[in-house]
């Protein structure tokens, strides 16, 4: 799996572990969303949230990332 300098991972690369929260990127919207993969009998869909299939909305993942960890204070 190569990881690039800013920390996103090609699709082409690697696919993220099933079911856990990351950081997408698209071939075709500007903005990247919090979403998830879930592996099923047809390889994978990702997700945003918990239900609402990408390609569904015509999104396609090309990247992700693992999302930071959350702020915890001092």
């Amino acid at each position: 799996m190569k990881e690039y300098d800013n920390g996103w991972i090609a699709i082409s690369e690697s696919v993220p572990s099933s079911d856990r929260f990351i950081l997408l990127s698209f071939e075709n919207y500007p903005i990247p969303l919090v979403g998830r993969y879930v592996v099923d009998d047809e390889g994978g869909t990702f997700y945003a949230g918990y239900d609402l299939s990408l390609v569904s909305k015509n999104l396609f993942v090309n990247a992700w990332m693992e999302l930071p960890e959350p702020y915890k204070g001092e």
